[in-house]
């Protein structure tokens, strides 16, 4: 049997991890440390904290352009000012801040729903021990939270401030796939927790389905596994590397390692959204998010009181005077200056037709804080192998995701014989997918509200081709299934959409990395070339959550301290913000 085919069989029994050894940094020798030379993939941070060269000459007046106002841009920008660098200037494409952030007001009313990121795991409490424990990865965010609250004094304009979110309720109704009560109703989470019965069937009852599903939650649910990622996320996700979970998709290790057929392989990939290893072990982390009985543990989640758009509001008073909005770059050069130094050119145009005119900026350093997806359009001078494919439309992968909200003149799921308060039903239509209730405002006589229809992955791609009026049809008709006629008749007319596939300046939600590109690509994000670094939640280990746009920002603010030579002040930036995981144990 082939030596690698030996390794994996290893990994899947979970008995040789100890035996494998770690890649090796990614670096060069240089004069004094550049981020490069520390663990990419793991605990780069413990580097950082052991500099103890710094005869670098520093080059705080060094200009930098941080394209992109997103949160990864902003929080790059208040980390270097933090730190004594003045010298830099936000370009952003579109007409705000925020980016992704997306919060939306009914005109004329208090309600407001989230068309972007609407929640964060805050805690778990465990079934085995009943003990809690922090997500400490998910924790930067309300570390930067409290941060803004302090610089803005607390201003009841600018505060942020975090409410529960309600991630599911025992009254949810679940239609799809599942058997009506005895009285003919769609069941509740609660009827089905109580009559399993009445639960979707899984895709397959054979004895090789219920072994292969077995094995495989036996890496990606495993307790032990789960803990250590939510505790310590970087170290975790070395182990996972060097366990080889990315060199291989989930339906390649049961075919090859477990030896499963083709249909009991199909049957469990397809009941996920996930492809690879780690994607999905750092989903499970977050217990009970599908609300499911076999859950682990249950979970504690937050919101943003009033949106996640408060978040960046807080930035503005510190970066408007340093902002520029409606200016796209269109293309950047790698130049040097009259002494040889190298430095970067950003190029955008202005006006349109015949009146259109282009012009150009020079900087020390540019952190690009925007997605590949738009970088792609940029004409960018040639990065080495690795970045450059990983930038370019072959490389990282990425996801969509499309957010209908439609507001009810009264909140009539909460007032029904078995009222919902927050979480989420499922109507029998798979396009509609999940029907999200506010978590704020709960049973408040009179009030509006609105239901938000959620949908990721390949059926946002496609509901990118529907009209406005289409799309809310289907939800309207998917949110009658359940709640009957009334709905259609307290439906106001207001609605909100966004199909990220169609957002000018993102043309993405999330990224979803394919097979090797953790590994492989991760290492060269650390690198600086032509003065360029790239930061955002796609160049993360954990992607998708706030927190990985936060990571980013930090890594990325620290990188070019290095380059810069201010190592004293890479350390405070990295104490601060890094400082939970450093020196801590697996």
């Amino acid at each position: 049997m082939a030596p690698r085919l030996l390794f994996l069989l290893a990994l899947a029994a979970a008995s040789l991890a100890h035996l494998i050894p770690p890649r090796q940094a990614n670096g060069t020798q240089n004069p004094w440390p550049l981020l490069r030379d520390f663990d990419a993939l793991g605990a780069w941070f413990e580097g950082v904290a052991a500099i103890e060269k710094t005869s670098a000459p520093s080059r705080s007046n060094a200009t930098i352009a941080i394209v992109g106002a997103g949160i990864s841009g902003l929080a790059t920008a208040l980390m270097l000012e933090s730190v004594g660098v003045h010298n830099w200037e936000i370009i952003e494409a579109s007409s705000r801040i925020g980016g992704r952030f997306r919060t939306k007001f009914f005109e004329g009313t208090q309600e407001w729903v989230e068309m972007g990121p609407m929640r964060l795991p805050y805690s778990v409490q465990y079934k085995s021990d009943n003990s809690t424990h922090e997500y400490t990865d998910h924790r930067m965010v309300f570390q930067l939270a409290d941060w803004l609250n302090e610089i803005n004094q607390h201003n009841p304009e600018l505060e942020v401030n975090f409410i529960p979110w309600i991630q599911h309720h025992p009254n949810e109704l679940l239609a799809r796939g599942t058997k009506p009560t005895a009285d003919g109703r769609v069941p509740t989470r609660a009827d089905i927790a109580a009559n399993p019965e009445l639960g979707s069937a899984p895709p397959s009852t054979s004895l090789e389905y219920k072994s292969t599903k077995q094995k495989m939650d036996g890496i990606m649910k495993d307790e032990k596994t789960l803990r250590a990622i939510q505790k310590d996320i970087w170290r975790a996700h070395r182990k996972a590397m060097d366990q080889g979970l990315d060199d291989m998709s989930e339906q390649a290790m049961m075919r090859n390692v477990f030896m499963a057929s083709e249909n009991t392989t199909d049957a469990i990939w397809t009941a996920s959204d996930y492809d690879i290893f780690w994607d999905e072990m750092v989903h499970n982390s977050n217990l009970a998010q599908d609300g499911s009985s076999s859950a682990l543990g249950e979970t504690e989640w937050r919101c943003v009181d009033q949106g996640f758009n408060k978040l960046s509001d807080a930035f503005f008073p510190h970066v408007s005077d340093r902002l520029e909005l409606e200016r796209k770059i269109t293309r950047l050069e790698s130049i040097k200056d009259a002494g040889g130094e190298p430095k970067t050119r950003l190029f955008w145009n202005s006006g349109i037709g015949m009146n259109r005119t282009s012009h150009h900026k020079d900087y020390d350093y540019t952190i690009i804080a925007v997605p590949f997806t738009m970088t792609r359009f940029m004409d960018l001078p040639t990065f080495s192998s690795v970045l450059g494919r990983a930038i370019s439309e072959p490389g990282l992968r990425f996801k969509s995701a499309c957010k209908v909200a439609l507001l009810f003149r009264e909140r009539f799921w909460e007032q029904d014989e078995r009222p919902i308060f927050g979480g989420y039903s499922q109507p029998r239509s798979a396009a509609v997918g999940a029907l999200y209730y506010p978590v704020y405002g709960l049973n408040e006589t009179g009030r509006p509200g609105a239901i938000i229809h959620y949908r990721g992955g390949d059926w946002s791609d496609r509901f990118a081709s529907f009209s406005d009026e289409q799309h809310v049809e289907l939800v309207l008709d998917a949110i009658v299934s359940l709640h009957g006629e009334q709905a259609r008749e307290l439906y106001t007319g207001q609605y909100e959409r966004l199909c990220w596939l169609q957002d000018e300046h993102t043309a993405t939600a999330w990224c979803r990395p394919d097979v090797e590109q953790h590994a492989l690509y991760i290492p060269a994000y650390h690198v600086t070339e032509h003065n360029t670094i790239f930061i955002g939640e796609h160049t993360a280990p954990t992607h998708a959550w706030v927190s990985s746009s936060l990571h980013s920002s930090v890594r990325g603010a620290i990188q070019l301290l290095l380059e810069i030579g201010m190592a004293e002040e890479a350390k405070a930036l990295n104490q601060k913000w890094m400082g939970r995981w450093i020196s801590s144990q697996d």
